[in-house]
């Protein structure tokens, strides 16, 4: 018996797809590309009808718990919310191909698991211009029948495309997710504007009680032995589990800052524990807090479970807990980017271990992106970490992802495919992805690939967590010249490569957004070589000057005119303030080059606007105070070469 069913038919509909009540928005939106993906594949759309509706004759595409789904048992049990089967029945009246699932979340993957597994799309990045569907007038499914659970409990990333997050099956119904629940939350628990009149609340920092101005994520910690900054976090967290019955998980994170108490209790806790890469830790107060409260809430609540963080000052396990209580979810921060230092990465792998024994639930959080705007690409890395991940207890994955999407592409995509199932062998992901993007231009985008991922390892630097973050100059010293113009040329020859007008446009969107980091780099070198001696010295400042208008230009066109490109980053005052260092230092060194010779200086500021911008910036205390830091960090990397302009000699 032929056991294929025929959805398309030499360009003619063959199938109906049927919807159960409850798929959700999720599932609803991936319906919406399960009808378009295949109107563009093979021309005919697919009539779509709600379970119960009128079905015509042929076959039958069921979505969801769809009444024949149900009758037939086809939904295994114990399928996690992400989790789904793809089968294929043949019974009278009609063949079925059955997409089912316990939740909204698993329903969506499967139907990309069909989209692009069984019928061959691809989503290389966020931008429609990568998406990648193969024509045919005829469109079967063959004989079908698995049962997919991701590796991880849940893979989820933040600051890029949900759409594209949803097409690579990453999961994006976060409250579903079992014990998912996360982010700097303390704030809004002991908030200065509920307990502005109990200053003990807070945390007591060089003799001085730190009670915020403004409720902010990012202010100090409360006083976390307390007992009643406990009683209450006790008795927020049952009222939110109270009032909302369907999400797992509260987030007992703290703010997103290092000041935490030093009242003498806390201190008695904390003190004696080592540093840990040069920073205080406080596992041993926050941790006290965290089992306190989660004891008590288990009493009420054993199903519930409480996310907290091991990050920053507290990624060190607490000495004076065993293990942890069950329903605590320990958030570990790891940066891999930085396992190009192999001894860094060893301290991480013996700090995942640790964890492993003191939490009885895992989550380890990495930072893809981080803002960069020069390259930072490490598939290499990704897929060695990725593979090996699930072994020692970690139960999810979760990235701050906040891609540059000219240079993480590729990465990204690694990335999407292994966390589902990690056995896959990177080489054969990243060929195929090179092939179907790139076409005819895939080896020179390949070398194009390979030189950011060359030059982010074999720079001679020690791993730091979180390099680089908001730190241009950093940025700018990771991406030298040599590379730059090596990996610009072989963006010129994919380029010149392109046959077709889609590889060649593909090729221009990476290009373009890449000029940004190679003119924010040459414009840097440009202007360190300027020098009061320097032959034809205006012109040269005019070139610097000329240079600088097209990086922003490039700035406000290719990021922050393109959606996919996060806001966090590429829009705002986080981003103004790293070009203003760039800027500010351009205008020292211009500053310097003039510094003997008053008219000219005074004549090209009154000339050029550019420059006449760029020396106000270059006087403001805060970025004096960034070209300063930017000086001193650069002292640890040898390759940069650079002497501290004089205008900014004293600057801290």
């Amino acid at each position: 018996m032929d056991e294929t069913v025929t959805v398309v038919e030499n360009g003619a509909s063959r199938a109906t797809i049927v919807l159960a009540p409850d798929i959700g928005p999720i599932g609803t939106a991936a319906v919406h590309d399960l009808v378009r993906v295949i109107a563009v594949m093979s021309g005919a759309a697919l009539p779509v009808v709600r379970d119960g509706g009128p079905v015509a004759p042929g076959a039958q595409v069921h979505v969801g718990q769809t009444t024949f789904a149900r009758d037939a048992g086809l939904l295994p049990d114990g399928l996690p919310v992400n989790g789904y089967r793809i089968v294929t029945v043949h019974a009278a009246p009609a063949p079925r191909l059955v997409i089912t699932a316990p939740h909204a979340q698993g329903i969506s993957h499967g139907i990309y698991d069909l989209l692009t597994n069984v019928l061959g799309a691809m989503w290389g990045m966020a931008d429609a211009l990568f998406e990648d569907i193969p024509l045919r007038h005829t469109v079967r499914v063959g004989r079908i029948d698995r049962t997919e659970r991701p590796a991880f409990g849940f893979r989820v990333f933040s600051g890029t495309s949900r759409e594209w997050e949803r097409r690579s099956r990453i999961d994006v119904e976060g409250n579903a997710l079992p014990r998912y629940g996360h982010g700097h939350n303390l704030h809004n628990i002991i908030a200065p504007e509920r307990h502005r009149d109990h200053p003990e609340y807070f945390a007591l920092i060089d003799g001085e009680r730190q009670v915020p101005q403004a409720h902010e994520a990012m202010g100090p910690q409360p006083c976390l032995t307390h007992p009643d900054v406990i009683r209450i976090t006790i008795e927020a967290v049952r009222r939110f589990f109270d009032g909302n019955p369907e999400t797992t998980t509260f987030s007992l994170c703290p703010n997103d800052s290092d000041r935490f108490c030093r009242c003498p209790t806390c201190a008695a806790l904390d003190d004696g524990m080592p540093r840990y890469r040069g920073r205080r830790m406080t596992s041993d107060s926050y941790f006290h807090y965290v089992n306190a409260v989660a004891t008590e809430v288990m009493k009420t609540h054993p199903d519930r479970y409480l996310g907290t963080y091991a990050r920053w000052t507290t990624e060190l396990p607490p000495r004076r807990i065993a293990r942890l209580p069950p329903n605590v979810v320990v958030y570990l921060a790891q940066d891999s980017s930085q396992y190009f230092d192999r001894e860094y990465e060893a301290q991480d792998r013996d700090l995942l271990d640790a964890w492993s024994k003191m939490a009885h639930h895992l989550v380890v959080c990495d930072c893809y992106g981080l803002g960069w705007f020069t390259p930072r690409y490490y598939p290499g890395i990704v897929g060695r970490t990725l593979s090996c991940l699930p072994t020692p207890n970690v139960e999810g994955f979760y990235a701050e992802t906040y891609p540059f999407w000219a240079h993480m592409g590729p990465m990204l995509y690694l990335a999407a495919q292994l966390l589902w199932n990690p056995a896959r062998d990177p080489r054969a992901v990243m060929d195929e992805w090179f092939g179907r993007m790139f076409a005819e231009s895939a080896a020179h985008m390949r070398a194009f690939y390979e030189v950011l991922e060359r030059t982010w390892m074999t720079l001679p630097r020690r791993g730091a967590w979180s390099q680089g973050l908001d730190k241009l100059w950093e940025q700018v010293a990771f991406w030298p010249p040599r590379p730059r113009e090596e990996a610009w040329r072989h963006l010129d020859a994919a380029h010149a490569a392109a046959r077709t007008n889609r590889t060649r446009t593909r090729v221009e969107y990476v290009r373009r957004a890449h000029r940004f980091a190679y003119l924010v780099s040459h414009a840097h070198e440009a202007a360190h070589a300027v020098r009061p001696d320097t032959s034809h010295l205006a012109g040269r400042i005019r070139h610097v000057l000329r240079l600088v208008d097209d990086t922003i230009s490039v700035f406000h066109r290719e990021l922050e005119g393109d959606p996919n490109y996060p806001a966090a980053y590429c829009r705002g005052p986080r981003s103004y303030r790293q070009l203003n260092w760039w800027r500010g230092d351009i205008a020292a060194c211009i500053e310097e080059a003039l510094a003997g010779n008053a008219a000219l200086r005074d004549r090209l500021v009154a000339e050029d606007a550019t420059l006449s911008e760029i020396v106000r910036i270059a006087a403001d205390d805060e970025v004096k105070g960034m070209i300063g830091r930017a000086y001193a960090d650069w002292a640890e990397f040898p390759w940069m070469n650079v002497a501290r302009p004089a205008a900014v000699a004293a600057a801290p």
